[in-house]
């Protein structure tokens, strides 16, 4: 699990520990504010194909190969990024990091299913999310510690280091889906796999409540400079050290329902949290019309943090159960996948606008409202 952890890490720490530099690049490469910005896309872009790709070819494949390819890869255009001399190559090495990382992510997902089942797969997607959780919380401070030192470039050079160490796992991580199980030919049945997977309600519900439930959270943290920093005056030191600790509540979260999912059904807890999510981002929307302060705020934004974990966890769990017989890597690649997408389209809508706390609180409140009613609708009690 440490080993799985320190591979679906490598995407949160590549997201959010160079955003710092971002004004530097900016300068350094003498681009504009938008084409600084599409680093962050492109490596979303490349995070959701990543996700819908390898899964269903680990299914054919095994686990290991992918990971180890995925770790080669991820070093290999973490070079590019440090040495690149325009940001043309920089946004294209960033689509290539991403899709290394979509893989690392969705391999680790669907290692869990080929060993565990029901109560012990939630638990255990609870113990992985709770190892990578606390990237989101260490990544800033990381990167604002390494910014004055060595510059942008150097963010990167670090990151190249991670993956070596990544690899060098890789090549120690045993194989978790002998040949007998495993899937032929992975390219020719790819889209009918994943249109098998869509054809079952239970799983989209599952499916949609983690991924597009993921985009209530997301609208906080691709929003949250704008709301902390421009709206409401903070400075850097003090945005790093509130988003930090927020973001220790999303490990934190995943290990609260590593205990409470023995008592208490799964799908059970995904609702309540999706429920809680909802009002939350309600109370946040009229807090954004009625005058938004920091004391107001920060205690919503760690109550949508808190929620990440009972989320993501049971929903990946209950999904995959919907679909084993199609392919765990399949049914967990669409689900990263639609993530992706909807982190994608999330981030630009909460930034909308100059009342930043508004857009904020209006895409959480969709994204919450969207994946409580389908899992409602389409999920069945087990």
């Amino acid at each position: 699990m440490v080993a799985l952890a320190f591979f679906a890490a490598a995407g949160p720490l590549a997201i959010d520990m160079y955003l710092p530099g971002l004004p530097s690049l900016q300068q350094d490469l003498g681009t504009s504010p938008a084409s600084a910005q599409l680093t962050i896309s492109g490596f979303m872009i490349g995070m959701a194909v990543g996700n819908l790709v390898f899964g269903p070819i680990s299914d054919a494949t095994g686990r290991r190969a992918p990971i180890v390819a995925a770790a080669a890869v991820f070093f290999a255009s973490s070079v590019m990024c440090a040495l690149a001399p325009g940001i043309e190559l920089l946004i294209a090495a960033r689509v290539i990091q991403g899709a290394a990382g979509g893989c690392a992510v969705v391999v680790s997902r669907a290692v869990v299913p080929a060993l565990l089942n029901g109560t012990a797969a939630a638990r255990a997607f609870s113990a992985l999310l709770a190892l990578t959780g606390f990237m989101p919380a260490i990544a800033p401070a990381l990167g604002s510690l390494f910014l004055p030192l060595l510059g942008w470039r150097g963010i990167f050079w670090f990151l190249a280091a991670v993956n070596v160490v990544q690899l060098l796992l890789a090549l120690r991580l045993p194989e978790t889906l002998p040949p007998e199980r495993r899937t032929p030919g992975v390219l020719r049945t790819l889209l009918p796999r994943i249109a098998r997977c869509f054809t079952r309600p239970a799983y989209v519900g599952y499916m949609a409540a983690g991924a597009i439930g993921f985009g209530a959270l997301f609208a906080y943290i691709s929003a949250s400079p704008l709301v902390l920093q421009t709206q409401l005056g903070f400075s850097p030191h003090a945005f790093a050290l509130t988003f930090g600790g927020i973001a220790l509540l999303l490990p934190a979260s995943n290990a609260l329902n590593m205990r409470l999912v023995k008592r208490i059904p799964p799908r059970t807890l995904l609702i309540r949290a999706l429920l809680i999510d909802a009002l939350v981002a309600a109370t946040l929307l009229i807090l954004a019309l009625t005058g938004p302060s920091a004391p107001l705020l920060i205690p919503l934004f760690a109550a949508l943090a808190a929620m990440s974990g009972f989320i993501t966890a049971n929903a990946s769990a209950l999904a995959v159960e919907e679909i084993r017989d199609i392919g765990a890597g399949a049914g967990t690649g669409a689900m990263g996948f639609v993530q992706f997408i909807v982190a994608a389209v999330v981030a630009p809508a909460a930034g909308l606008g100059t009342n930043h706390a508004l857009a904020m609180a209006l895409a959480s409140l969709v994204c919450a409202g969207l994946a409580l009613a389908l899992v409602a609708t389409l999920t069945r009690r087990p």
